[in-house]
């Protein structure tokens, strides 16, 4: 509950400072990054009031999912890892907004580092979470056999916590080392993981429909 309420108090700050910043804004900011790390798209400066007010509907959403989903009593049973992992959505979103802003206003920073980190360091606390998630309709892994079965659902959940530790490793090392390979690499072993996320799923399925 204490996440939930600092998230929003963030949320507003980050809103009413995002307001006062505006007005010593370039007429254009850099609005996306390639993954070199360098700006591949801009737009006018009253998009920074857009990305600021983001967080804000986040927040705003994952606070709404628990009251609407049929799932909603196992809510109860993760709700200290839901709110975490809320949370650092929310501030994810509020760190990137501001990352623009500094950019925009001259400060220099190195985007192509930053960004990997903070997505990578993202990845590791999901994953840290995830084994937590109980069954639902809105967040965590869900396939058609992890939506079948609550046990296919935990023992998958808890396959993919490690799954998304790993992955938040690799992005952050795509980040640090900054070559072609590193990028093309942990890609590729995203992906692999990320699919595997899916067989391992349909695997304990058809283990659990054959007993």
């Amino acid at each position: 509950m204490k996440k939930n309420r600092l998230a929003l108090i963030l949320c507003i700050i980050s809103f009413v400072g995002t307001i006062i910043a505006y007005f010593y804004l370039p007429d254009v900011i850099p609005i996306h990054w390639g993954i070199d790390g360098k700006v591949d798209n801009t737009g006018p400066k009253y998009m920074s009031i857009i990305l600021s007010l983001i967080p804000l509907a986040i927040y705003l959403l994952m606070n709404t999912l628990p009251r609407i989903d049929p799932k909603r009593e196992n809510y109860r049973k993760h709700s200290r890892a839901y709110n975490i992992f809320s949370f650092y959505i929310v501030l994810f979103l509020i760190i990137i907004n501001w990352l623009t802003i500094l950019f925009a206003l001259g400060v220099k920073i190195d985007i192509g580092l930053l960004i990997p980190i903070l997505v990578g360091i993202l990845f590791i606390i999901i994953g840290n979470y995830m084994p937590q998630f109980r069954h639902n309709y809105f967040i965590g892994i869900r396939t058609p056999w992890t939506l079948a079965d609550d046990n296919i659902w935990k023992k998958t959940h808890f396959y993919g916590g490690y799954v998304f530790i790993i992955i938040g490793i690799l992005v952050m090392l795509m980040g640090i080392i900054s070559k072609p390979f590193m990028l093309y690499l942990g890609m590729i072993i995203s992906v692999i993981l990320i699919l595997s996320l899916f067989v391992y799923s349909y695997v304990i399925y058809k283990k659990t429909i054959t007993k």
